[in-house]
């Protein structure tokens, strides 16, 4: 159905929010009206976003002892965890809408300026739709990383190469507001931003948040989060017909007038104490990153790609340098003081250095190796890891992190599931659980490693050669649901590497243990 709509943008989100969910085909014609109004716009009071965090646990040194862990005790011998927290916000629906309309004008405006210079635009890779001429579909991370991969090959099997990893400190967090309005100006040509564009500029710049652990039922600070009040929304989707936390924008205001709820305003402050930064997770959010870089990749194109021969692809936050080791550290120099102009700062702990040379292992030829440089040591072999990828020179392996990542979920869910079956026979006077393993093992593996298509029988009426309708079966392909069964192929068969594929090799033996161990525990 999204294809009769006008704009990519113009569609139904499923959160709860502040206010009403918006039905965007019913109200189609109204919306545009309003949204394409610069008067409406301009005029428009935004409501608070919601703040969200998704927690990662992370698997890195222990502080003072070195070794790699997910948990650790510190001196005082208190319990810590490695855990990274990724903050989002999100808009109600109405606004959400009119960051998205915004968000494609800019969008435009931005494809059409890079569009000018081609070779700079294949530099910037992230949060744009890259068509890939071979498939004809849209690229993705694994495109992305296996053409740095080849462009690492193709140098270092001709005499050795230096990668170079950039990563900005709390990149959207940091920006700077000011700046910001300076590129955002320019973009649309204009001496200062027209009333409208200044309105949903003030909006991602000096937003304010509720948090939506407080709209929970209980503050619970350990285990799993309590939910919402199911009660109250079933009873305003009856009374009122709405979906929402709460019956009217009055209630809400109610809520923050009586202090039952707390507004939290400019989250992000520099030395002056100015606000900065903009939330993550709005429709424009991912523009605005890429226009506020602009002049840096500028820079980076006419420097370092056309300057000194090297190889530069932005991913967001994330850079990366293929260069000629003689220029590894004007290159370097190169980033740090351009990155200065922008006001934000590079992530020295994740500075990264990587040489590519042929080595020669026993009597095995000379292969491309991965050596990893820092002040103290070089690591030999140690892989080049980019957008869930590791490099080792001679192959490329899915990150070990993410597939570990994905066996936790797998093993968690089965563990889940057998405490269920568990309780379930426990009921009903059964000493034998009943697990459906068919189904449970459907959650993982949803399309076959071993075909490139699945297909479905689809039964229709058709004309016979004497002119009767007669009913006939047909195959015809079917997409691949993606997972990450099919995610793991892909990259397999993009980068043409059978090592990745082969990393899953033992995923049935590893359900399978899950499933005796954790059927077989009754505690």
């Amino acid at each position: 159905m999204n294809q009769h709509l006008p704009h990519s943008w113009l569609k139904n989100r499923g959160y709860l929010h502040i206010t009403p969910q918006i039905d965007v085909y019913a109200s189609r014609k109204e919306i545009l009206s309003k949204i394409k109004n610069k008067n409406y716009v301009a005029k428009y009071a935004f409501f608070p976003l919601i703040h969200a965090s998704i927690d990662e646990r992370r698997y890195k040194a222990h502080p003072e002892k070195g070794e790699r862990c997910h948990s650790y005790q510190d001196i005082n011998g208190k319990f810590k965890r490695h855990i990274k927290s990724r903050p989002l916000h999100y808009a109600t629906h109405m606004d959400a809408l009119i960051l998205g309309y915004y968000a494609e004008i800019l969008q435009d405006k931005y494809k059409t300026l890079l569009d000018k210079n081609p070779s700079l635009s294949e530099c910037i890779i992230a949060y744009r739709k890259i068509w890939d001429e071979e498939s004809q579909k849209k690229k993705n991370t694994i495109h992305f990383a296996h053409e740095v991969f080849e462009e690492i090959k193709n140098r270092g099997n001709e005499g050795g190469c230096m990668v170079l990893t950039f990563d900005i400190k709390s990149f959207f967090s940091s920006l700077n507001h000011q700046l910001l309005k300076k590129v955002w100006t320019n973009l649309i040509n204009e001496d200062k931003l027209p009333d409208d564009h200044f309105n949903v500029f003030k909006a991602v710049t000096r937003f304010s948040y509720i948090l939506l652990d407080d709209l929970r039922i209980s503050d619970r600070k350990t285990g799993r989060k309590a939910g919402f009040d199911e009660k109250k929304l079933a009873k305003i989707r009856n009374k009122y017909g709405i979906h929402a936390f709460f019956e009217s924008a009055e209630e809400f205001r109610n809520k923050i007038k009586n202090r039952e709820l707390r507004i939290h305003r400019f989250p992000f402050r520099d030395k002056e104490k100015r606000p900065m930064g903009i939330p993550q997770g709005l429709p424009i959010s991912a523009v605005l990153a890429n226009l506020y870089l602009l002049d840096f990749d500028n820079e980076m194109f006419n420097q370092v790609v056309k300057g000194l021969n090297g190889f530069y692809r932005r991913y967001s936050d994330d850079m990366v340098i293929v260069c000629n080791p003689e220029f590894a550290e004007q290159i370097e120099l190169i980033v740090k003081q351009e990155i200065q102009k922008c006001l934000i700062k590079i992530s020295e702990d994740k500075t990264e250095k990587f040489w590519f040379t042929k080595r020669r292992f026993g009597n095995q030829p000379p292969r491309l190796t991965s050596i990893k440089l820092t002040n103290t040591v070089c690591k030999i072999e140690a892989p080049f890891t980019y957008l869930g990828f590791e490099f080792y020179g001679n192959k490329t392996l899915i990150k070990s992190a993410n597939l570990a990542k994905f066996y936790r979920r797998m093993i968690s869910t089965v563990k889940r599931k057998s405490k269920q079956a568990i309780k379930i026979a426990e009921k009903q006077g059964s000493k034998t659980p009943v697990i459906f393993k068919r189904r449970l093992f459907k959650l993982y593996r949803l399309a076959n490693l071993n075909k490139t298509k699945i297909f479905t029988r689809r039964k229709s009426f058709k004309i016979n050669h004497v002119g009767d309708f007669r009913l006939q079966s047909e195959e015809k392909p079917k997409n691949l649901r993606s997972n990450y069964f099919s995610y793991v192929k892909r990259a397999s068969k993009i980068m043409k590497e059978d090592a990745i594929k082969a990393q899953l090799r033992n995923h049935r033996k590893l359900f399978n243990q899950a499933l005796q161990r954790h059927c077989n525990n009754k505690k």
